[in-house]
């Protein structure tokens, strides 16, 4: 067993443990993710009562043995964002995301800065979209299959602006006659991959483009953020 000092946090999921514990399931910025056991932490008395909420910032200390740790310290290091609507139906979905496409104990340093990126953005109304896009990516990357958004996959020619394409997941983009089905266009592919303004039809190809990368990933896998959202239109 050993004690793990002064880590960042993020608490993605929590659930009631026995008569007053909880099963926390945290993202840490230099184990990634980490199954905890808080004990007691819904008594009372516990100082940890109040802080064991999704998306406020924490430093935490923990013992480990086995696949779950015991949390032994909890504090809070900034305020928690305010994400009300939209941006908390997104904050939702990214833990559900990290909580069902990276395993414990993977250190992803760069993913938990755009995790936390992500949360300031959602909370100071900073374009929803464009914030949660840029976090998919980030999370495809550290995964290691996002696909090259410059150049097609099978002629490593560059995707041109007034090029229509279509994606294979495992692949990348290959150039198609642009009446095909399923066709993005070269300028909505670079500008997801650039940033920057985007039309609103290139910003609905880039959403779609993201969510077949991630469909794949998740391998028929029902996101409940997803089901819950399209249940509210």
């Amino acid at each position: 067993m050993s004690r793990l000092v002064s880590q960042h946090c993020w608490i993605l999921h929590r659930r009631s443990w026995r008569e007053t514990s909880l099963l926390i399931e945290l993202f840490s910025q230099e184990h990634g993710r980490v199954g905890l056991v808080a004990r007691g932490a819904r008594s009372a008395r516990s100082a940890w009562r109040g802080l064991g909420e999704p998306f406020v910032p924490l430093e935490s200390e923990w013992l480990r043995r086995g696949e779950l740790g015991t949390l032994v310290r909890l504090e809070q290091t900034g305020p928690r964002p305010a994400l009300n609507g939209r941006a908390l139906w997104c904050a939702l979905y990214a833990n559900e995301l990290l909580l069902t496409l990276i395993g414990r104990d993977e250190p992803l340093p760069e993913l938990f800065a755009a995790y936390a990126g992500l949360l300031h953005a959602l909370g100071s109304d900073a374009g929803l979209g464009g914030s949660l896009r840029a976090f998919e990516l980030d999370l495809l990357n550290a995964l290691g299959v996002a696909p090259d958004f410059e150049r097609e996959a099978h002629s490593d020619r560059p995707i041109q602006p007034d090029g229509h394409y279509r994606l294979e997941p495992e692949a990348g983009f290959t150039a198609v006659d642009p009446l095909a089905r399923n066709v993005y266009a070269g300028a909505a592919i670079l500008a997801l991959s650039q940033g920057g303004d985007a039309s609103l039809e290139h910003r609905r190809q880039a959403r779609d483009i993201t969510r077949v990368l991630l469909d794949h990933q998740l391998d028929g896998r029902i996101l409940k953020t997803r089901e819950l959202f399209r249940s509210t239109q």
